[in-house]
């Protein structure tokens, strides 16, 4: 990953998910690409672009997915896959070497450069994840540091932890490093909810250090995806990755939610907007996740909701500013295209869901204190 220097006598920042030292080239032991080396992709991986994946510098386990009718588990039992490091960086086993990978996957350690630091990570490949509907919200732990929580739901095929949510809280520990945990912008809610436990968005003050960035206000944000925490600062809009693989057509999108806006607006720069008023953002977004050169797409913070790949959306768009009730919403997909039902049986699309304080929070424009609590949301998808 990336370092990232505060310069003017501020020292390096240590991110959760990566290994940083002083120096700034040989203390790096991240994996950033990963390729199965194969020659017949299209006939047993989920497609032919997840023969190779760029790995967020948070992700520790490199997964790669199967057909849905996979079964013939020996072909696993021979196969290499090849990684770029960092440079400088070595991996053990050595990248492209053969192993089994039909059990729990392949054990990689990443040593840096300079010797000083090291990586573990897994590789595995499995059936594509039967990506949950329904959103409670009960799900969460204390992330490495424990300065955060991190959002979680349990595989429909294994059992098994599944981290398909994901939020800004990497992030706002690199600005406010110094924040207690109930001073994030996602954290849960147990005061009032519509059942168990709620989630609670809040948009805040990124500090002295944010401003100088012209990032003043962090919105809480939870998010069907990834966080690359390594672009937070470099590339805020790239830092945010939505959506994962979905094969099931969805109707509407549905959740429970309370708000109050701030009481200043401010912009980028941090000027206060007269007669502005903060407003949250709900939303959810099904679209093609393979570019025009069948390489795989991601959606990200600047054309979440614009990109030509988007085949349906489902957005609140009059919101009810009553923190003291709850709010229901039920809103339909609103589709541009026909489904492609092949392609859909193939996970060839991706769903997002997305929760926001602050509407424009992308742009780090918002008021801090607005607050969103969120419960019981869903996607409620077409029979078969």
């Amino acid at each position: 990953m990336k370092k990232i220097l505060y310069g003017l006598g501020l020292c390096a920042v240590f991110s959760l998910s990566s290994c940083i030292q002083d120096e700034p080239l040989n203390s790096e032991c991240d994996i950033e690409t990963a390729e199965v080396l194969t020659d017949d992709a299209d006939g047993w991986l989920l497609n032919a672009s997840e023969a190779t994946k760029a790995i967020p510098s948070s992700d520790s386990v490199i997964i790669f997915y199967l057909k849905a009718d996979f079964a013939d588990w020996d072909k696993l039992k021979a196969l290499a896959v090849q990684f770029k490091l960092t440079p400088g960086a070595t991996v053990t086993p050595e990248s492209g070497t053969v192993h089994d990978f039909s059990g729990d996957g392949v054990h990689y350690r990443v040593t840096s450069e300079d010797g000083e630091w090291h990586r573990d990570y897994r590789v595995r490949f499995t059936l594509p994840p039967s990506l949950p509907t329904e959103y409670p919200f009960e799900n969460y732990r204390w992330n490495s540091t424990e300065k955060y929580r991190e959002w979680f739901e349990y595989s429909e095929f294994d059992g098994s932890e599944f981290n398909m949510w994901a939020t800004g809280n990497p992030g706002f520990a690199i600005s406010r490093s110094a924040a207690k945990p109930e001073e994030y912008p996602t954290i849960p809610w147990d005061e009032t909810s519509v059942s168990g436990h709620a989630v609670k968005l809040e948009t805040c003050s990124t500090g002295q250090f944010g401003s100088m960035m012209f990032m003043p206000i962090a919105a809480g944000n939870l998010f069907i995806g990834t966080f690359d925490v390594s672009n937070a600062l470099q590339d805020a809009m790239a830092a945010t990755r939505f959506g994962l693989p979905f094969n099931k057509k969805p109707v509407s999108f549905e959740a429970y939610y309370r708000y109050k806006p701030g009481p200043t607006f401010i912009n980028r720069s941090g000027a206060v907007q007269e007669g502005r008023v903060d407003t949250p953002d709900l939303y959810a977004v099904l679209y093609r996740n393979t570019d025009e050169n069948g390489q795989a797409f991601t959606l990200q913070g600047d054309n979440v909701l614009t990109h030509p790949n988007i085949v349906a959306i489902a957005r609140n768009t009059d919101y009810v500013h009553d923190f003291d009730n709850w709010t229901h919403i039920n809103i339909p997909f609103e589709y541009r295209e026909e489904i492609d039902r092949e392609l859909l049986r193939s996970y060839g699309y991706s769903l997002a869901v997305v929760f926001t304080s602050s509407i424009e929070g992308a742009s780090f424009c918002g008021a801090v204190g607005s607050t969103l609590i969120v419960d019981e949301a869903r996607v409620i998808c077409e029979e078969e």
